[in-house]
């Protein structure tokens, strides 16, 4: 492990899907809601690393690894099918947040969702294209300063596998979310990657089953703070 020396505030690339722009349904009015930067796990993360620390979010409600979304989905009657696409935006993200010292890639749930159903290799090698093209994008302008990859596995679908009536493949999905973890960590290996199981530090709680709320996000943050650290061999 190369060990940095920190003359300058650590910098950091959250990119994900809705469980890292902060999605949450207010509990006011059951409209869908989003979560104040500081509540979020980006957010937690760059207070618990202090030191100056940045943590940068790319993050889009939807957002696949590596494939445009479904023409049926209702979000597309407003954009473009390519803008849930992860890889599509992935490089220039790089670019744009550039200089890098961590990416960190949390994708895959969306995935899961996709019928017929993914592999979950193939889904895992989806998180690596994406984090690969990060690194392209923020070694552009500043080659010296190449960052490291830390793939999360997003906590498994909350609940129980009983069907939900608008979603007839819950029960598998809710099963891959669980088998997905193993899976990422083994290709992130292989590829010479870092990889952190969320769902060892936190459950979903949201009541769709599928967000993260507050107190989840918290866990979550604290938790990758201390991977984190691990991984940039900081204090």
């Amino acid at each position: 492990m190369v060990t940095i020396p920190w003359t300058r505030p650590v910098r950091v690339l959250a990119f994900g899907d809705s469980n890292t722009w902060g999605f949450v349904t207010d509990p006011a009015t059951g409209n869908p809601s989003r979560l104040p930067d500081t509540e979020r796990w980006p957010g937690i993360l760059e207070t618990a690393l202090g030191r100056g620390a940045q943590v940068l979010v790319d993050a889009i409600p939807g957002r696949r690894t590596e494939l445009d979304a479904d023409t049926d989905m209702p979000i597309i009657a407003k954009v473009s099918t390519s803008a849930l696409n992860g890889l599509k935006h992935a490089e220039t993200a790089g670019l744009s947040q550039a200089p890098v010292d961590l990416v960190i890639v949390m994708l895959g749930t969306n995935d899961l969702a996709i019928m017929p159903a993914r592999p979950l290799e193939a889904i895992a090698l989806g998180c690596v294209r994406v984090a690969q093209a990060l690194v392209r994008g923020a070694t552009a302008f500043t080659p010296d300063r190449v960052p490291q990859v830390l793939l999360v596995c997003p906590p498994p679908l909350g609940g129980d596998s009983s069907v939900r009536p608008e979603m007839t493949a819950w029960p598998a999905i809710w099963q891959a979310s669980r088998d997905l973890a193993p899976v990422l960590e083994r290709v992130a290996r292989t590829q010479g990657l870092h990889a952190f199981d969320g769902g060892s530090s936190t459950s979903v709680s949201g009541p769709d089953r599928v967000h993260l709320n507050a107190d989840d996000h918290r866990r979550l943050g604290l938790a990758l703070a201390e991977r984190v650290r691990s991984v940039l061999s900081i204090p």
